[in-house]
């Protein structure tokens, strides 16, 4: 069973909203140490158009950045917010994907209007806790900011449920949108029905998307740990490790403390 490490008032948040803000789950040190990560992830995968990822006047994606740099990977089980990712999800938690999101200034649209991120067909999943996703703020972002748009509660309704048509993604009734300053993170159940909204900003928002699910599911194609990530997790021997880049059973691995 995974350490209950969560506050009453967190526990309620997340099953009735299904999300979670955490205020400053980085400290000013680890801020500046990752986001200097970020900009050499960055600078790397512009030198390189052959890198995979999306380069679109939306949205720019570099894929799987905790394989240029080791400071991303060590964010995956970071002491402020793993904890709570295990809890929710389960001691077979594993990761699923991740990414680095660069939204430009003055963007034309969105580049993800309303949906869910978890579809597996055979699972009622306003029951099931299939997929979390992280999301580290390396800039402030406010309402005009180019941040995610939630709808509390959504990952309660029935799986056939009709959501209204909408234009712009803030006119969605009920809408909550996610803001903070850098250095928070927000989870949520990947359930909720969510979006991006349109950066009205002349800053890009960069934020970093680290997405958990369980260990017997397939990471997304293309965003598999490079074989020197898999080396290394096993000469470590570290468990948490190994399970959260997917070298272990995956029908019979679970963390035990």
């Amino acid at each position: 069973m995974p350490v209950r490490v969560m506050t009453d008032a967190q526990r309620i948040a997340f099953e009735t909203n299904g999300f979670l803000v955490i205020e400053n789950a980085l400290t000013a040190d680890e801020l500046r140490e990752v986001r200097a990560a970020a900009d050499r992830v960055e600078q790397l995968w512009r030198a390189d158009p052959a890198l995979p990822g999306v380069r679109k006047p939306e949205l720019e994606e570099v894929i799987a950045p905790i394989n240029y740099d080791d400071t991303l990977l060590r964010l995956m089980w970071h002491p402020r917010v793993f904890p709570i990712v295990r809890e929710i999800v389960g001691d077979d938690v594993s990761m699923i994907d991740n990414s680095y999101y660069i939204t430009p200034p003055r963007t034309p649209r969105t580049h993800a209007g309303w949906h869910h991120d978890v579809g597996l067909p055979g699972v009622y999943h306003p029951l099931s806790v299939m997929m979390v996703k992280v999301f580290w703020l390396l800039t402030d972002v406010n309402t005009n900011s180019g941040g995610t748009a939630m709808l509390p509660g959504s990952h309660r309704l029935p799986m056939d449920f009709q959501f209204p048509d909408v234009a712009d993604p803030k006119q969605m009734p009920g809408a909550v949108q996610m803001t903070g300053k850098a250095g928070t993170a927000y989870l949520f159940n990947g359930r909720v029905y969510h979006c991006a909204v349109n950066n009205e900003s002349d800053q890009p928002r960069k934020v970093l998307i680290y997405n958990y699910g369980h260990v017997w599911m397939k990471v997304w194609q293309g965003y598999e740990p490079s074989p020197r990530l898999i080396a290394e997790a096993k000469a470590s021997g570290d468990p948490v490790r190994l399970q959260l880049l997917g070298a272990v059973d995956p029908y019979g691995a679970y963390l035990r403390d």
